[in-house]
């Protein structure tokens, strides 16, 4: 076979590669783009009845033409997902520190294991776990308080585990010359490895919170599912953006179609916002 036939023969096979990753590419892919599609086009529809009360307004679900909004469930939202993420952080960046600078401990072993089952833990069983310890024996009613900490032991091992995944990959030089200062290991940790690995714990939060605002199990048997008003503090019952979707979804009636489409869509561009941030925002490190 001469030469010239080699060459086409190569760049036939290399195209024919080519098109069939990305035909595969695109058959995966599909199934997200049809789901953003039909909850952008269901949503769009509660937008159009609404307008921009869909996310200051009541809900009012019982009038198909003008079904309210979901300001109280946002408003929740924002309460539950800032007091989980409060927590989380705390307890993540240690953790996850313990873990990376004390990987060959046993109890560091112990704590990444723990961390891992946790992660693939069922969220229902976290939620139910919280309801009978917070709920039930503490402060006797639903609250947000309770819904906040079934949130943040959600999201507590994946920030876990990216932060010590993000202490891991600082380069063995920074590392060596951060120790070689003379300084205390705690010292150089957190003044100096955290600051050069803070672009993975950061989109290890971002990832956090987004999981925290997703999330539908853990909320079922600890907020009440109040959407009416919004929660005054965090002991008093609420509602979920999340869980007025779940909720609303079960419900006969048209009206409470179309706000749990409309909730889905605010719920879906919360999500691509906070990806995008930790895709575009924390793209570079300085130290």
């Amino acid at each position: 076979m001469s030469r010239g036939r080699i060459e086409a023969s190569r760049r036939l096979a290399n195209y024919l590669g080519l098109a069939a990753v990305a035909a595969f590419a695109a058959l995966a892919l599909a199934p997200l783009f049809h789901i953003v599609g039909v909850v952008a086009l269901n949503g769009l529809e509660a937008v159009k009845r609404s307008g921009l009360s869909l996310l200051t307004a009541p809900p009012n679900p019982t009038d198909p033409a003008h079904p309210g909004g979901i300001g109280p469930a946002l408003a929740g939202t924002a309460m539950l997902v800032a007091v989980a993420m409060l927590f989380s952080v705390l307890l993540a960046i240690p953790a996850g520190v313990f873990i990376a600078e004390f990987r060959r401990a046993g109890v560091s072993r112990l704590t990444m294991l723990l961390a891992l089952i946790l992660v693939e833990f069922p969220t229902v069983l976290v939620g139910l776990t919280v309801y009978a310890v917070e709920v039930e024996r503490m402060v006797g009613r639903y609250n947000m308080l309770a819904g906040s900490l079934a949130l943040a032991i959600v999201v507590l091992p994946y920030m876990a585990v990216q932060v010590s995944e993000a202490l891991r990959h600082v380069p063995k030089e920074l590392r060596e010359a951060a120790f070689s200062l003379g300084v205390s290991r705690l010292t150089a940790v957190y003044r100096i490895l955290v600051g050069v690995a803070r672009r993975g714990i950061l989109v290890g939060i971002l990832i956090g919170m987004a999981k925290a605002a997703g999330e539908t199990a853990p909320l079922l048997f600890t907020i009440g599912g109040y959407f009416e008003t919004a929660p005054r503090s965090l002991l008093d019952p609420g509602g979920a953006v999340s869980l007025l979707i779940y909720e609303y979804a079960q419900q006969p009636q048209p009206g409470y179609h179309v706000l749990a489409w409309g909730a889905a869509l605010v719920l879906l561009l919360i999500v691509f916002a906070i990806m995008i941030v930790a895709r575009f925002f924390v793209r570079e490190v300085r130290l």
